[in-house]
């Protein structure tokens, strides 16, 4: 990064008003200016006033480029952020590379290490964070004033945290550890076997013999053993238990690895000084999420309670207090759903946490340390994502999805006063970090900016930009890109977002790419979505963040405008939302009806694998790693799986045929559109799907292709990559512009 770009946050070149000047009319200061003068004046005042603008205007326009395939692989984003407890530096990690930056304008950044999820130590003169430099991954911590960083843990084959425990937030909420207020010591989470205690998923000798080829002792399996151990060993990839390596975390399984282990999350002490490790909790509970007391004599966390956190499946999770000490346990909540990510106020009288019920929305909750009943606080019809206490323990900052826009907003703890901290600018909004001293900063990716880092000063009224990760995307031609709202055929108000071609103008319909991925924001994309580089080929691409049967749990709007797909009925919804969509931009005259394409990844590639069962509208359709094109599989094969739940409680031994309306493979004798699927051969049960489409598309004898890329996953890198990106331009330009192959 550094020596490549100017990451200074007020370079002279981030001023972008001063293109869209070019061949404008004077400003009306200046021509009320020329008023006052002579003709021939004016005219040369004129000249001498618009001149400078419009050569500078005409010599960035000549220094702009078409957007490409490495463009968009150039981007970067960060993975975390931190804001000192005096609000005077902001840490942050990209590329598994950590980065601190003073919060004063105009500051550059400095890179101090390498590893992820910083965390500032309570006196702002130590930062604490994960790296795997040593061999294993471990907690290292940075002297600031020293300019010095030390491993802090040893833990045996490192830390390996439940992957599981992110619940459904980001992956690096597994992760989550705390300094100790005097700065002395950290607690974090980590997994290990199974004691058999007070388990749940607690099992006899008997049902877990040592396995291996010379044996030939089973695997057995009863109504007892745990979910995870069903396919262990029969994949290669994408159905094990998963771990982490390096920080990332992988669910390889390995067919000779012999009698899977029970493991679960426990609670580590991590003395800096002394360089010692001791383990906190005992029993077979499990425990996560783990933050300090203010007086250092307790541990808030989370508990699945014994309970398999596998595939998401959990259904109740509580919040505990731990005496730091003695390691007496005292449970907070009781009540039913998902609560994670438990925070103390700063005064230490009050517990915030996330949760709700499984698969519903998410509140922020507060209840007295002590115990007692939780209190929810608004928004209520929002899903909250991120939340942090502010210093004076008197409101909460959340972050919060509101469609195809992210809010960052305070409310108050007694009295729900809501109020929104960001600008206006429908953005993605993320990794949200707030001050002791009461500065807030976040994550801010828009129509024509990614990871751009800004700080809202405490008391100030308008956030600043601290560093832009992508000053590369000024010298881009980027086509317009603005927020489409409609109504569709049942008369809901939608919301999504519209692309359109660099050289778009009006009078003209463009060949258009439906990226079907739902709910996303009013943001840039990158080159597993639809994004500016087909612009710069000439396509409009649309994202009609269509609702669907497999996310109406995730957040959008409100929960009842999610639900509203949940079922067997949910893919009318679907197809509604799409083509009321795409009928609005044909009676705007944007797009050309013969010249539509789809295009969709993932979740997306599931609702386009539906949507060619349905309509032949489209000319071509790009599905990639398609979700749940088949629910009947998972349904069968995952031990525990949570198809049921998403379909809305049926079982299909009860009663199958919801299960085969949900299915689009069920449904493929009426295609007519020409396919193109793809997919890595280490991407589990998204393989799978797949596999299932293109078998049944050819056994009928249907236009279909499919690429399956060897040593690759769920979305593509390096030459797998560039081999797609060709091939899926050459099939869209194929049908959508008549170009050959």
């Amino acid at each position: 990064m550094p020596g490549k770009v100017d990451l200074r946050p007020e370079c002279a070149s981030k001023q972008p008003w001063l293109g869209s000047l070019a061949f404008a009319e004077i400003p009306p200061g200046r021509r009320r200016l020329n008023r006052l003068l002579p003709q021939a004046g004016s005219i040369l005042l004129t000249l001498l006033l618009t001149i400078p603008i419009d050569v500078h205007a005409a010599r960035q326009a000549r220094n702009k480029h078409s957007v490409t395939l490495n463009d968009l692989r150039s981007l970067k984003t960060g993975t975390l952020t931190a804001l000192a407890p005096d609000g005077r530096t902001l840490a942050y990690a990209v590329d598994e590379e950590i980065w601190l930056i003073s919060t004063r304008p105009g500051s550059a950044p400095q890179k101090v290490g390498s590893g992820h999820l910083p965390v500032w130590s309570p006196g702002s003169d130590r930062l604490a964070y994960y790296s795997s430099q040593s061999g294993t991954l471990q907690l290292w911590v940075l002297d600031i004033q020293a300019n010095r960083a030390e491993q802090a843990t040893n833990v045996v084959e490192g830390i390996d945290p439940d992957p599981w425990t992110r619940m459904i937030g980001y992956f690096h909420e597994a992760f989550r550890y705390s300094w100790s207020p005097d700065g002395r010591r950290m607690a974090f989470a980590s997994r290990v076997p199974a004691s058999g205690g007070n388990s749940a998923a607690r099992q006899n000798d008997s049902t877990k013999p040592a396995r291996s080829p010379q044996m030939g002792a089973p695997l057995v399996l009863t109504a007892t053993t745990p979910p995870e151990w069903t396919l262990h060993g029969i994949f290669t990839h994408g159905f094990g238990a998963g771990a982490w390596s390096n920080g990332k975390v992988s669910y390889e399984s390995d067919p000779n690895s012999g009698s899977p282990s029970t493991k679960v999350n426990q609670l580590f002490l991590a003395d800096i000084n002394a360089k010692t490790v001791r383990q906190l909790t005992t029993d077979d509970f499990g425990y996560f999420h783990p933050d300090w007391s203010p007086d250092g004599k307790k541990i808030v966390c989370a508990s699945n309670e014994g309970k398999s956190l596998q595939g998401g499946s959990s259904g109740t999770t509580n919040v505990y207090s731990i005496n730091v000490a003695t390691g007496e346990k005292v449970a907070i909540t009781h009540e039913r759903g998902d609560k994670f990510m438990p925070s103390w106020s700063p005064d230490g009288m009050w517990i915030a946490y996330r949760g709700g019920e499984h698969f519903g929305i998410e509140h922020v909750f507060v209840v007295p340390a002590a115990g007692g009943a939780p209190r929810v606080l608004s928004p209520r019809d929002r899903y909250i994502q991120e939340h942090q206490w502010a210093g004076d323990s008197k409101s909460v900052i959340v972050m919060y999805r509101d469609g195809v826009t992210d809010s960052i907003a305070q409310i108050g703890r007694g009295t729900d006063v809501v109020k929104i901290l960001n600008e206006p600018e429908a953005a993605v909004r993320n990794l949200l970090t707030v001050s002791r001293s009461g500065s807030v900063s976040w994550q801010e990716s828009s129509p024509s900016t990614l990871g751009v880092l800004r700080v809202l000063p405490a008391g100030a009224g308008t956030s600043q930009v601290l560093v832009d990760l992508n000053p590369q995307i000024q010298q881009w031609e980027l086509g317009e890109q603005e927020v489409l709202r409609w109504r569709n055929h049942r008369g809901d108000e939608m919301e999504g977002v519209l692309l359109k071609p660099a050289d778009y103008r009006n009078g003209h319909r463009f060949p258009l790419i439906v990226d079907a991925y739902p709910m996303q924001r009013n943001s840039l994309k990158g080159v597993m979505s639809g994004n500016q580089a087909w612009a710069s080929r000439g396509y409009v691409v649309f994202w009609p963040n269509a609702r669907a049967p497999h996310v109406w749990m995730n957040p959008f709007k409100s929960e009842a405008y999610s639900r509203a797909a949940k079922g067997p009925s949910g893919w009318d919804i679907t197809f509604d939302d799409v083509m009321s969509g795409i009928d609005e931009l044909i009676r705007r005259g944007i797009v050309d009806p013969d010249r539509m394409g789809l295009y969709g990844f993932s979740n997306g590639g599931g609702i386009v694998n539906d949507l060619v069962t349905k309509t032949n509208r489209f000319r071509c359709a790009v599905s990639v790693a398609g979700a749940v094109s088949d629910w009947l599989r998972p349904a069968l094969l995952e031990t525990d799986s949570k198809f049921p739940d998403f379909e809305g409680g049926t079982n299909p031994w009860k009663d199958p045929d919801p299960y085969i309306k949900l299915s689009p493979i069920f449904r493929l004798e009426n295609v007519t559109t020409p396919m193109l699927l793809a997919d890595g051969d280490n991407d589990g049960t998204f393989l799978l799907n797949t596999v299932e489409m293109y078998n049944g598309l050819r056994r009928l004898g249907k236009d279909v292709t499919f690429l399956r890329y060897a040593d690759q996953d769920h979305g593509f890198t390096g030459a797998a990559l560039e081999d797609f990106w060709n091939r899926e331009n050459a099939f869209f330009d194929r049908y959508l512009k008549g170009a050959g192959l």
